[in-house]
């Protein structure tokens, strides 16, 4: 994720640059300091899939019985005050949702699963009030803006002779290629005299437009709930 990169420490460099000007004002208070920050995130995601009415509506099937999935995300960004308890806090991200499926004969012991990921390059924006100074405790909600990267599905089965085998499929086409979702948090924060700090908060993800295309037989839109858990530095 070399993108990832480059926005980061374009972002530091933005940062340091800015806060030339309130030096003196700053080394009062580190509680008011940008912070650049790195975090990784798992979420239980899941889905709602409703027929496509505005198309050629298609029969669910099997996949109503499709199950939530365990994914996992990672980003970077900056935050920092507009008020005294108000913090912005914008950034990139890597996120994934998905669902899984699980299916296994009463009959002959042949057995078929599948999970499936829809991979994102996000940009989430949000605005959080904070209240504390070494020990904070923090709150809001924000905007998810998404850029589609591709689906994958791993799909494994086994024989009723018991030959197991596997299969990937990779794709990019059939999907809405931007969409946006809300996501909604509460955390905790520790931070140190040297200007680390770690932070951990639970966070909600609801997916505001269909996932897929115009054309599909269906209307997707995923959600789900997890954590979040991260390093921040002062700037």
């Amino acid at each position: 994720m070399k993108i990832l990169s480059v926005i980061f420490f374009t972002l530091i460099s933005f940062s340091h640059s800015s806060q030339i000007t309130f030096a003196k004002k700053e080394t009062k208070d580190s509680l008011y300091r940008n912070q650049a920050y790195v975090f990784i995130n798992r979420t239980n995601t899941y889905r709602t899939l409703i027929p496509n009415e505005d198309f050629i509506p298609g029969n669910l099937g099997e996949r109503v019985n499709e199950k939530s999935l365990n994914t996992y995300s990672f980003g970077i960004g900056l935050k920092g005050h507009i008020l005294k308890n108000l913090i912005w806090d914008g950034g990139m991200a890597y996120i994934q949702n998905g669902e899984q499926y699980n299916f296994a004969s009463i009959i002959n012991d042949s057995t078929f699963a599948y999970q499936t990921y829809y991979k994102y390059i996000a940009m989430p924006l949000k605005l959080n009030f904070t209240f504390g100074k070494s020990v904070r405790i923090f709150g809001g909600a924000g905007i998810l803006p998404q850029l589609f990267l591709n689906y994958k599905q791993k799909q494994q089965w086994e024989t009723a002779l018991g030959s197991r085998e596997s299969n990937i499929i990779k794709t990019k086409d059939g999907f809405n290629t931007f969409i946006t979702s809300a996501i909604f948090n509460l955390g905790i924060s520790f931070h140190s005299k040297n200007g680390y700090g770690i932070f951990v908060n639970p966070e909600y993800r609801l997916q505001l437009q269909n996932g897929l295309g115009k054309t599909s037989y269906f209307k997707h839109k995923s959600y789900g709930f997890g954590f979040s858990a991260g390093v921040t530095k002062e700037l």
